[in-house]
């Protein structure tokens, strides 16, 4: 018999529901064509909207680090600039191109995404092209996985969920997440299936990306303990995070005679130690004060120097977002997945920005992306949560695209 995915729908959702049917003896292609139509959508949307918002919305200046840029290109190499390269991505793009030297702020910025954009020539149709492959591996793996732990109606919504967040264009952009994303997930996979060797090289590379694959540490340590023991040989492949970071360290020491040299250049955004009540506490008196230049369109998409103001109060939003799903997925996902999430959501909570407490909120709920898994564990048990999701996602996704194509901040 086979099995629906969505199940007691609308006559259109059922139409969707007979193309899901999947026969134990043809998984395979059923799931790749799935996998294939929700990035071609998903990707679709986001990369038409950024082309409506770049042509049609007034520009702001792009505040480029003298130096980080290499010279414009033609037509098209001008515009993939103006869409997909704007703040963070200027760093990867001018590492991809320069390098490290002379350039201690640069270290913020893990060196595994611009050394991969070399791969496809440094530029930023290399970057744009390491997003895309990343975010197509990363929706595979985390098919698998979910499906493994939670069935494939979870994974279902859990992709759809994480394919149209309202920052999944940092997927499409010059920027590490969906890199991060396939590495964690599929590490994450092997490590369910018992595969310590590709989980711990994998992970290991996760770590080269973004100092969130040093969290990865957590669930190794739960699952290995919980699936083979105390065996001390197994229990050594969680040094694999470790090492990953190691080498970094010791690349920042030769380099600049300070293994630590990342930590340090966070203080050029003014981020500090904090505790993560008093973040959120912050957050909410700067979300207050930033009402009036969120809901004024002079003052989101004003020209000139790009404001941060605004983006406090999608920061609050986004914040109390992740909050919620992380209360209500205690006890919906693996407590492998949900320690994890807890981990990556107190980087951000723990270690604001003067001014701006909970900065680039938006983008860092990519990285908690177990969040997804429990977001579409919800969604396949509540129904109206479905409609609410997108009902919500979609114009904020607009939005928020559309800032990030005219160079405004958004995360």
């Amino acid at each position: 018999m086979a099995k629906n995915w969505i199940s007691g729908e609308s006559p259109a959702v059922q139409l969707v529901d007979k193309s899901f049917n999947i026969e134990p003896s043809h998984t395979g292609s059923s799931v790749l064509k799935t996998l294939l139509w929700v990035f071609i959508l998903s990707r679709i949307f986001f990369v038409e909207v950024a082309g409506l918002a770049y042509i049609y919305l007034p520009q702001a200046w792009v505040q480029a680090p003298q130096g980080t840029l290499p010279p414009a290109g033609n037509l098209v190499y001008q515009a993939l600039s103006g869409l997909w390269v704007h703040w963070d991505g200027l760093w990867y793009l001018s590492i991809a191109t320069f390098g490290y030297d002379g350039r201690p702020t640069s270290t913020a910025f893990f060196p595994l995404y611009p050394l991969s954009m070399k791969l496809f020539g440094g530029g930023v149709v290399g970057g744009v092209i390491v997003s895309l492959i990343a975010f197509g591996i990363a929706l595979f793996y985390l098919n698998r996985l979910v499906t493994l732990e939670l069935g494939p109606q979870v994974a279902w919504y859990t992709l759809l969920a994480l394919a149209f967040f309202p920052t999944a264009f940092y997927l499409n952009a010059v920027y590490s997440e969906a890199l991060f994303l396939a590495l964690a997930i599929a590490s994450l996979y092997y490590l369910r299936v018992g595969n310590y060797w590709a989980a711990g090289p994998l992970g290991a590379l996760a770590t080269l990306c973004t100092i969130y694959g040093t969290l990865l540490v957590l669930p190794f340590l739960w699952m290995i303990w919980r699936q083979e023991g105390f065996q001390v040989k197994k229990l050594l492949h969680v040094s694999w995070m470790p090492a990953g970071m190691l080498v970094y360290m010791l690349f920042l020491f030769k380099r600049f005679g300070d293994p630590l040299m990342f930590e340090s250049a966070q203080s050029n955004w003014s981020r500090h130690p904090e505790i993560f009540i008093v973040t959120l506490y912050q957050g909410v008196i700067a979300a207050w004060r930033a009402v009036p230049q969120f809901f004024s369109y002079h003052h989101l998409f004003a020209s000139g120097n790009p404001s941060l103001v605004p983006g406090n109060f999608v920061n609050i939003l986004f914040a109390l977002f992740a909050i919620v799903i992380l209360i209500l997925s205690a006890r919906r996902i693996p407590f492998y997945l949900w320690v994890y999430t807890l981990a990556a959501l107190m980087i951000p909570f723990s270690y604001p920005a003067t001014g701006f407490p909970l900065m680039s909120m938006p983008r860092l709920c990519l990285e908690a992306f177990p969040l997804f898994i429990g977001l579409g564990s919800i969604m396949a048990r509540v129904r109206w949560t479905r409609a609410v999701y997108f009902i919500v996602a979609i114009p904020m996704g607009m939005l928020l695209t559309a800032l990030f194509a005219t160079a405004h901040w958004v995360a």
